[in-house]
């Protein structure tokens, strides 16, 4: 296959990729990063930028993460899956811890993949863990009317989010939806929708970091802001966009055990992909 035919079909399968994700993020309230992440790194590995290889791959995910929040929210808003308050005070908390870290990282040039990627390992070990063992209690009531618990107890969701995505470039809600349905006894329709709108608060201050750092290399030169490939990323962006609001109404069809199983499948692939493959 020529460079040409290449590049078409590398092309089209990035926007596949990008509905899957948007498609993933409305549905289990997650951002889509676990898919858009290893896309972003497939198209910046086709560029020598050793120093600046992270940076790229969190700065491209984050935006398209923010945006795919965005489009996910404002369904959820609709069905009454989520409230601003709550995903507000679990942003600003989060972005206190991924702003930190953020600054931590980059002062001491700290920008090891394998080291991030044990890391995550390890969270989605514990989060698994935990959705497997609380899976039979608390049953839920789908028509019953949520009760929110009081706003600090949204603080340590928001905490550990923040440091999520500050070091793997997700949206984090691989730790807040379990946090919120098992920890905060809220149902998982609910815990998803809730965690969605959160995303896009987490995601925008490290967005903005990245979009006025300067890299060390330039890809594509007039087309880029600060480390935001504006050429690669915009493909995936509409698809994601696109195809968010369709899989909250999918999660919202759902019988909420379906949901927890989808939520734990997810998990577990994604488990199995960072440690070997």
């Amino acid at each position: 296959m020529d460079t040409a035919h290449f590049q078409i079909w590398f092309f089209l399968l990035i926007i596949l990729l990008g509905f899957a994700g948007g498609f993933m993020a409305g549905m289990l309230g997650v951002g889509g990063g676990i898919v858009f992440v290893p896309v972003i790194q497939e198209i910046v590995r086709y560029h020598t930028v050793p120093a600046d290889k992270v940076p790229y791959v969190l700065a491209n995910s984050l935006l398209i993460v923010f945006f795919v929040g965005i489009t996910g929210t404002v369904k959820q808003y609709k069905l009454k899956n989520t409230d601003l308050k709550a995903s507000l005070f679990t942003g600003v908390s989060a972005v206190a811890s991924s702003l930190s870290l953020t600054y931590l990282l980059n002062l001491y040039q700290i920008n090891d993949q394998k080291v991030f990627a044990y890391i995550f390992s390890g969270v989605l070990v514990l989060t698994a863990l935990r959705m497997w063992y609380g899976r039979n209690r608390n049953r839920e009531n789908e028509t019953a009317p949520v009760k929110l618990p009081a706003l600090l107890h949204f603080i340590p969701a928001g905490f550990f989010a923040g440091i999520i995505t500050a070091i793997t470039g997700l949206g984090g809600g691989v730790v807040m939806v379990p946090y919120f349905n098992k920890f905060l006894k809220l149902p998982i329709k609910f815990a998803t929708g809730l965690s969605l709108s959160v995303i896009p608060i987490i995601a925008f201050p490290l967005l903005v970091f990245y979009m006025i750092s300067q890299p060390a290399g330039i890809l594509y030169p007039g087309w880029q802001t600060g480390h935001i490939l504006w050429p690669a990323v915009v493909p995936i962006l509409l698809a994601a966009g696109i195809a968010a609001p369709f899989g909250v109404r999918a999660a919202h069809k759902m019988s909420s055990k379906m949901l927890l199983t989808v939520f734990m499948t997810f998990i577990l692939i994604n488990l199995i992909k960072i440690l070997f493959f």
